[in-house]
C-alpha cells in the first residue's frame, strides 16, 4: 500500500443553544454545524500500529488512537497501519479538530480493511468518543441535537468570505460545560426556531451561550471578541472557544497588527 493521505476538516458552530442537562452529566444541545475548508493533514501509511502529531499529542490520549483501538476489539482484526497527523487546526480551538481525525481515520480504515463495520457501526464508535465526530461523517451543514449526535443535514443560505481570529488560549470543553447554570439554558422550541432562522441566512440570529462562558473563563478570548467588535464586525464563537469568527475580512493594515498580537488570522471562503 502506498502512503495516503486524507484531509481532515475543521468546522464551526453557526449558533450554539443548551437545552438542559441529563442524569448521566451531558447536555442537551441545538446547534448548526458548518464544515469549513481548514484542514488537517493525515497520512495513513503501512506498517506497526501507531498514532502521532506533529504537536506531541501522546498517543494514549488521541482520540484517534482510542477509536482504533476500540475497532480492533469490534473487529478482532490488528490495525496494520502507521498514522501521522499534522495538525493545522489548532487543539482547544472550538474547531473540532481531533473529533474531525476520529472519524475520517476511522472511516478510512474500515474502507481499507474491507469494511468489516456498517457505517452504522463506525457511527457508534466515534459517536461514543466524540459528540462533534458524527458530523465529520455527514459534513456539509448539518442541525446537531441531543449531545450533537443526533443530525439533520441541510442546505443553508450562508455563503462567502470568513475570517477566524484565534487566540493563543486554549478553551477547555469540559471547564466550559462546567459552568453552564440554569440561566444558561434555552427552551427548545426558541432553540430550534432560532437555529432554522441561520439556515435561512439569518446570522444575527447566531448565539451561542458556551462562548459567553468562555469569554469569562478565559480573558484573551473575550480580547478578541471585542477587537473584532471594535473594528466593525459582528464576532461570533465557535464551540467553546477559542475561536472568534466573523464574516468578511481585515483590512491588510489590521490582519498584521492582529498577527503581531500573536492571534492567528484565517481567511476562509464557505
Amino acid at each position: 500500500m502506498k502512503e495516503i493521505k486524507i484531509l481532515s476538516p475543521a468546522k464551526i458552530n453557526l449558533g450554539l443553544w443548551v437545552i438542559g442537562k441529563r442524569e448521566t452529566g451531558y447536555h442537551e444541545l441545538v446547534t448548526v454545524y458548518r464544515e469549513i475548508p481548514f484542514y488537517d493533514e493525515i497520512y495513513i501509511r503501512e506498517g506497526i500500529f501507531k498514532v502521532e502529531t506533529n504537536v506531541g499529542i501522546p498517543q494514549e490520549e488521541n482520540v484517534v488512537y482510542k477509536g482504533l483501538v476500540e475497532f480492533q476489539k469490534i473487529t478482532g482484526m490488528e490495525i496494520p497501519f502507521s498514522i501521522y497527523i499534522q495538525k493545522n487546526i489548532p487543539v482547544g480551538a472550538g474547531l473540532g479538530g481531533g473529533s474531525s481525525n476520529l472519524a475520517k481515520v476511522l472511516e478510512k480504515a474500515n474502507e481499507l480493511l474491507g469494511e468489516p463495520l456498517s457505517k452504522e457501526e463506525v457511527f457508534e464508535i466515534v459517536k461514543n468518543i466524540s459528540a462533534d465526530a458524527p458530523f465529520f461523517l455527514v459534513g456539509g451543514t448539518a442541525i446537531g441535537r441531543g449531545i450533537g449526535e443526533i443530525l439533520e443535514k441541510v442546505e443553508a443560505n450562508i455563503e462567502g468570505e470568513i475570517t477566524l481570529v484565534i487566540p493563543q488560549t486554549r478553551s477547555e470543553t469540559k471547564r466550559v460545560y462546567g459552568s453552564l447554570r440554569e440561566e444558561h439554558f434555552t427552551e427548545r422550541k426558541e432553540a430550534e426556531e432560532k437555529a432554522r432562522k441561520v439556515i435561512e441566512g439569518e446570522i444575527e440570529a447566531i448565539e451561542n451561550v458556551l462562548g459567553e462562558i468562555a469569554m469569562e473563563l478565559y480573558p484573551e478570548i473575550r480580547e478578541v471578541y471585542r477587537f473584532v467588535e471594535h473594528m466593525g464586525f459582528k464576532p461570533f464563537v465557535s464551540g467553546s472557544g477559542s475561536t472568534i469568527y466573523f464574516f468578511g475580512r481585515f483590512p491588510e493594515n489590521v490582519k498584521r497588527a492582529v498577527q503581531a498580537r500573536g492571534w492567528r488570522v484565517i481567511e476562509l471562503r464557505i
